[in-house]
C-alpha cells in the first residue's frame, strides 16, 4: 500500500511541477499544472481544454467608399471548466477609433469612430448598451447573473460596418489602389479564453499579432462585377462565375505541378472571365483555422500550381499568387512559394503543410494570416526568403496556436529561421542573418521571454526575430538535423490545434533529445547577455607536439566554435566545436591542432555564429 501511494505522489507530481532546472517558472502559470492542463513532461495534460467558435458570416465592401459591412451567426462552445461571466470579442478596427491605443501612428484622416455595431445579440436576445463594455479594441458582453455555463455554448449575432484606411501603408491592410484591397482584422471575433490566464486582454495596437483560437468558417462575401476574391479556405463556388476557359485552367492548377495562368490583366480587361452578373458572390469555407482574411481586386493576375505535401497519401495544397502587372518580382511568387512549401513537408519543419491552399497576394506588408499572405514587392533580392518566411507561419502560430502577443519568439523566431535556410536552398545563395551580432549585448537585447506586448521597436523586433533565429540554428548545429527534427516533429505532434507556452516547447525538446538543454534555454531565452567568443592565445605543447588554441568565452551566449586554422607548411584545417562545450559554464576551450604542425594563423567565426567583438577572432604567429 506505501509503495502505491509513493507510485501515484510521484505521477501527480509529474504532472504539477513543471520540469526544469534553473529556469526561471513565472509562479502564475503554476495553475494549469496544477489543475493537470499541462504536464511537466511538455505534454497536453489529462485535463487540457479549450474553447472553440464557428462563424458564419456574409460581408460585402463597396469600392468607392471603402465601406466594409457584414453580418455574422457566432456559435461559442465553452469548453472550459468554468461559467463565463463575460464573452469577449475583438474589435480590430478600432485601433483607428479615436482615442485608441497604437504602437505607431495612423493617417488622422483614418482615424473614426471605429467599428459601428447596428445589431448585437446573445442567445436570441437583444444586447443593451448597459451589458456592453466597450474598451481599446475589445467588446465585453456582460452576463451578470446569466454566466455561460461550463460545457454549454451560446449563440451570438451582431450585424457591423466600418470604414477601411485609405492609407496605403496601414498596418496589416491595404487598399493598394481604388480597386484592390487586402482585408484582415475585419470581423468581430470571440477572444483566447485560456487555462493560462483566462481571457486574453492585449489589445490589437498594429504591432503585436495573433492570438486566437481554432475555429470553423463558412463566410460568403459580396463583390461588383468585374473583381476576383481570394480568402482563407477553399473556394465554394468557382462555377459559378468563372467562365469554362477559366473554370477549366482553375481546375488546371489543382493537379498541375507546373504554374498555369488561370487569368491575366489583360484577360480581365476583356472582360471574358466572369459570367454576366451584377455583382459577385463568393463562398469560401475553412475548418480549425484561427482566423479568416480576404483581398479582392479587379485587375490583378492570377498564377497557380499545386504541390503534393504528404508522400503518403498524395495530399496536395493548392498555391496561388495573385499580383500587379507593375510588380517586378511577384512573377515568380507561385513558384516560390509551392516550391517552399514542398521544402518545408520534406525538410524544416519537415512536417507535411496542414492547409489545402495557399494565397500570396501582392499587398504593402509582410504578413500572414491562415492560407493567405499580405506581400509587397520586394524585388529580386528579397522575394524568395519573404515570401517563404510569410508561408511558414501556416506552422506557427496557425497549426501551433502560439500566442505571439506574449511570446512572438514562438512563431516569428521559427519562421526567421525556416526562411534563411529555405531561401538559401531554393536560390542556392547564402542569405543574411537577421544581425543579431549589432544589437546583441545592448540595452535593446530584451531576453525573448520577456511578454512581447510589453515590447516595441528594436527590442520587440529583436526578441521576436533576431536572437530566437540564432538561438534555433545555435539548437540545429547541437542537435543534428536527425534529432532536431525528431524533437520538431512531436512537438508539433503534441500541440497541433492547440495553445502551446513556453514550458511547454522546452520540456518537450528535453525529453524527445534525452537531454536536459535548460544550460541552453535559459541564457538563450532568459537572460541578458551576449555571444562572444575569442582566441586567447595559442601555446606550443611540446611534449604532445602540436600547437594549442585556447578559445575564451566573453559572453554569456552559448555558441560553437568554428576555427579556421592555416599551418606554416600551407596546408589548412577546419575545426568546429558545438555549443554543448560551454554546458558546464568553461570560461575557456583548450583545442588541440594537427600534430607536427606549426599553427601561423588562426580565424574564429563563421556567418551563422553571431559574435558581437570579432577583433579578438584573428590570432597571427609573429
Amino acid at each position: 500500500m506505501f509503495r502505491l501511494f509513493v507510485t501515484l505522489l510521484f505521477l501527480g507530481a509529474a504532472l504539477t511541477i513543471p520540469a526544469q532546472s534553473g529556469r526561471f517558472f513565472p509562479r502564475n502559470l503554476q495553475r494549469a499544472y496544477d489543475k493537470a492542463t499541462r504536464s511537466a513532461d511538455g505534454k497536453p495534460g489529462p485535463n487540457y481544454w479549450q474553447n472553440r467558435a464557428s462563424y458564419l458570416i456574409k460581408a460585402g465592401i463597396e469600392p468607392k467608399k471603402r465601406r466594409l459591412s457584414g453580418e455574422a451567426v457566432i456559435t461559442y462552445v465553452n469548453n472550459s471548466p468554468d461559467s463565463l461571466k463575460i464573452i469577449r470579442l475583438k474589435l480590430a478596427h478600432d485601433l483607428y477609433k479615436k482615442g485608441g491605443q497604437r504602437a505607431s501612428e495612423v493617417e488622422p484622416s483614418d482615424v473614426d469612430d471605429g467599428v459601428q455595431i447596428e445589431i448585437l445579440t446573445y442567445n436570441g436576445l437583444p444586447v443593451e448598451e448597459k451589458q456592453r463594455r466597450r474598451r481599446n479594441t475589445f467588446l465585453d458582453i456582460q452576463l451578470g447573473s446569466n454566466p455561460l455555463p461550463s460545457k454549454t455554448s451560446a449563440t451570438i449575432t451582431v450585424k457591423w460596418s466600418y470604414t477601411l484606411p485609405a492609407d496605403k501603408g496601414a498596418a496589416r491592410e491595404c487598399v493598394c489602389d481604388a480597386s484592390t484591397f487586402f482585408v484582415p482584422y475585419w470581423y468581430p471575433q470571440v477572444a483566447v479564453y485560456d487555462d493560462v490566464r483566462g481571457w486574453a486582454d492585449a489589445p490589437y495596437n498594429g504591432l503585436q499579432e495573433f492570438y486566437n483560437d481554432f475555429a470553423d468558417y463558412d463566410v460568403t462575401i459580396t463583390m461588383p462585377k468585374g473583381y476576383m476574391l481570394w480568402a482563407t479556405g477553399e473556394w465554394q463556388n468557382p462555377g459559378d462565375i468563372l467562365n469554362k476557359t477559366y473554370l477549366d485552367r482553375f481546375n488546371l492548377a489543382h493537379t498541375s505541378i507546373e504554374v498555369i495562368k488561370i487569368f491575366t490583366e489583360a484577360e480581365l480587361k476583356a472582360g471574358g472571365v466572369f459570367k454576366k452578373a451584377k455583382q459577385h458572390v463568393f463562398r469560401y469555407k475553412a475548418t480549425d483555422v484561427p482566423d479568416f482574411a480576404f483581398a479582392s481586386s479587379d485587375h490583378y493576375n492570377w498564377d497557380a500550381a499545386s504541390v503534393v505535401v504528404d508522400d503518403r497519401s498524395g495530399r496536395r495544397t493548392f498555391v496561388s499568387a495573385a499580383y500587379d502587372s507593375k510588380s517586378n518580382d511577384f512573377y515568380r511568387v507561385a513558384r516560390i512559394a509551392a516550391d517552399g512549401i514542398r521544402l518545408m513537408s520534406t525538410w524544416l519543419p519537415g512536417y507535411p503543410f496542414p492547409y489545402p491552399c495557399m494565397t500570396v497576394f501582392n499587398g504593402n506588408d509582410g504578413m500572414e494570416y491562415p492560407m493567405m499572405v499580405n506581400d509587397a514587392s520586394v524585388g529580386e533580392s528579397g522575394v524568395t526568403s519573404l515570401t517563404v518566411h510569410e508561408v511558414s507561419h501556416t506552422y506557427f502560430p496557425f497549426m501551433m496556436g502560439v500566442n505571439e502577443q506574449d511570446y512572438a519568439w514562438m512563431d516569428e523566431g521559427w519562421a526567421s529561421f525556416f526562411d534563411f535556410l529555405l531561401a538559401d536552398s531554393l536560390t542556392g545563395n547564402k542569405s543574411n542573418l537577421r544581425g543579431y551580432s549589432f544589437i546583441a549585448g545592448t540595452d535593446s537585447d530584451v531576453p525573448p521571454m520577456a511578454r512581447s506586448r510589453f515590447l516595441s521597436g528594436g527590442a520587440y523586433g529583436n526578441a521576436a526575430y533576431g536572437r530566437p533565429q540564432n538561438a534555433y540554428l545555435t539548437l540545429l548545429d547541437l542537435l543534428g538535423y536527425d534529432m532536431f527534427h525528431r524533437c520538431m516533429t512531436e512537438y508539433m505532434d503534441r500541440w497541433k490545434g492547440k495553445h502551446p507556452i513556453p514550458n511547454d516547447f522546452f520540456n518537450t525538446w528535453n525529453e524527445v533529445s534525452g537531454q536536459n538543454l535548460d544550460w541552453f534555454w535559459k541564457p538563450w531565452f532568459y537572460e541578458w547577455g551576449a555571444p562572444d567568443l575569442g582566441i586567447q592565445q595559442v601555446e606550443r605543447d611540446e611534449k604532445a607536439g602540436y600547437d594549442v588554441i585556447f578559445v575564451k568565452k566573453n559572453g554569456a551566449i552559448p555558441v560553437p566554435v568554428h576555427l579556421e586554422i592555416s599551418y606554416a607548411d600551407g596546408s589548412k584545417e577546419t575545426i568546429r566545436q558545438k555549443a554543448d562545450v560551454w554546458r558546464e559554464g568553461q570560461e575557456f576551450v583548450r583545442v588541440a591542432c594537427a600534430a607536427g604542425k606549426t599553427v601561423k594563423q588562426v580565424d574564429l567565426g563563421y556567418r551563422t555564429i553571431p559574435d558581437t567583438e570579432r577583433k579578438n577572432n584573428t590570432w597571427k604567429k609573429d
